[in-house]
């Protein structure tokens, strides 16, 4: 085809690819509105059935404690409040609004309920307690599973107009694929007879490449005498045999890393059956003693405080799982870290006194504040000085050093003169389910950075020489606030 021809032809086809550009950008912008104000709504909505959820949960849960006429809720009735505010008010329909109203004032009415509760030595005490859970569970919850439904719906609604949209935006990239398309079949025409040409004299080389894949070598000639077909077909089969070595790499490395998840799934497994069975055998033993044919005596009281020992460990144990499964929110407040240090001592004491271990503690004279949640940060100091205590059982020393280095940031350096890290763990020491210790889950210095990260700060092992183990916490620098009130404590 002569190039004036050729020319002519690229010249209308850029034209219509120009007009073609200004339709997509004006269904574009049209579609793009639509999209904010619908993923705004949907936005507000999910927001408003997490809260709801939430909120469903501490009432069952509040509903289940006074069942079992535990006194003291008021953790549970704080955590409703919370929920209650954290429903946003912003795009919620009239019927929800009015629906969120009712919840409120039928909460408030089982507040007093509880408030008028007489005391636990009152004979009418579970009386009380009944008609105030038959109040919760007929009324409260009622009115809190249908707000979630409504608001379950109202996302369905949302999800669907959003869907009508995607809809409209198919139809219209359709249209302007199917014209695009056109478009490009002209284009591909006259750029297909100048190719046809170039690729009848090219001489491709596939020496190297098929002698690795295929079991003979192969060399393809493409000349102005023989059809091009033949290149397709040879490329076709080094496709299929690159293909196929692909498949059985990706299958055996899926397989790997399923045998690792399994493994990395038992040793979890077998951790905590350990941590549960322990206590669990002594709690048996101790029942079998006081129950059946041949019990000799009762449970005493330091028979039953064995019991509740046993079962905190066994808390403990699935707290530690559960903090790993599900970390909880930061609560920040200005707190002095010497403090914390110090409260942290006082929790320490008695086990480092009766392991005869010395605890050290070089604080940097003036207060040293930071914004904290003070609860999960003391918990990285307690699983950090628990490791070295675990390690000194016949008596050592356990160092606590607290300064500013140059940039402001706060540093925070544990070291214990211990045996130390063995090498074969040193470099997986951050990495779950990683433990020497025979009942150990692996899991506490993985929670302790993640919670040190959380607070934009870093946790990393210190090499030390001289022996023992050391581990450096680094927090960053924050604002000064004068006016800011300084908890001390930090609990």
């Amino acid at each position: 085809m002569p190039n004036a021809i050729a020319k002519h032809y690229t010249r209308a086809i850029m034209g219509l690819s120009a007009l073609l550009a200004l339709l997509c950008i004006v269904m574009a912008t049209s579609l793009y509105r639509q999209q904010v104000e619908i993923l705004e709504l949907q936005q507000q909505t999910v927001r408003a059935l997490h809260a709801a959820d939430a909120l469903g949960e501490s009432m069952i849960d509040l509903s289940f404690l006074l069942k079992d006429q535990v006194a003291d809720v008021s953790i549970l009735h704080s955590r409703i409040e919370q929920n209650l505010q954290e429903i946003p008010r912003e795009n919620l329909s009239d019927s929800q609004q009015q629906l969120l109203a009712t919840l409120q004032t039928s909460f408030k009415e089982y507040q007093q309920r509880f408030d008028r509760l007489p005391s636990p030595q009152t004979s009418g005490y579970e009386a009380a307690v009944s008609k105030t859970v038959q109040f919760l569970t007929e009324n409260t919850i009622p009115a809190c599973r249908t707000f979630q439904d409504l608001t379950d719906d109202r996302l369905d609604a949302a999800g669907e107009s959003h869907a009508l949209i995607l809809r409209e935006l198919a139809w219209g990239v359709a249209a302007v694929g199917v014209v695009g398309s056109l478009a490009g079949v002209m284009l591909g025409y006259v750029v297909a007879l100048g190719v046809r040409r170039t690729i009848r004299r090219l001489q491709v080389q596939l020496r190297d490449t098929a002698g690795m894949i295929l079991e003979t070598q192969s060399e393809i000639v493409v000349t102005t005498e023989g059809p091009e077909q033949d290149l397709d077909t040879q490329i076709r089969l080094l496709t299929h045999e690159v293909g196929a070595v692909v498949a059985r790499l990706r299958q055996r490395e899926l397989e790997v890393l399923r045998s690792e998840q399994l493994a990395a799934l038992g040793q979890l497994a077998a951790g905590v059956a350990h941590e549960i069975r322990n206590p669990l055998t002594s709690i048996k033993l101790l029942v079998q003693g006081a129950h059946g044919p041949q019990a000799t005596s009762r449970l005493t009281s330091e028979d039953l405080s064995i019991v509740e020992q046993e079962v905190l460990r066994m808390e403990n144990s699935l707290q530690t799982f559960l903090d790993f499964a599900r970390p909880p929110r930061l609560e920040r407040r200005r707190v002095d870290l010497g403090s914390l240090v110090a409260q942290t001592f006082e929790l320490l004491r008695g086990r480092a006194a009766k392991q005869r271990v010395e605890l050290r503690f070089t604080s940097p004279g003036a207060p040293l504040c930071r914004e904290v949640d003070p609860v999960q940060l003391r918990q990285v100091l307690l699983n950090l000085a628990l490791n070295s205590l675990d390690v000194l059982p016949s008596g050592g020393w356990l160092q606590f050093d607290l300064w500013s280095d140059p940039q402001g940031a706060a540093e925070l350096q544990l070291c214990d003169n211990g045996p130390g890290i063995s090498p074969e763990i040193s470099g997986k020491l951050f990495q779950p389910f990683q433990s020497n210790k025979e009942t150990g889950l692996g899991l506490g210095l993985v929670i302790s950075r993640r919670i040190v990260e959380e607070h934009g700060g870093t946790l990393e092992q210190v090499p030390r020489p001289q022996g023992g183990a050391c581990f450096r916490l680094r927090l960053p620098p924050t604002p000064e606030k004068p006016e800011h009130v300084v908890d001390p404590v930090g609990g």
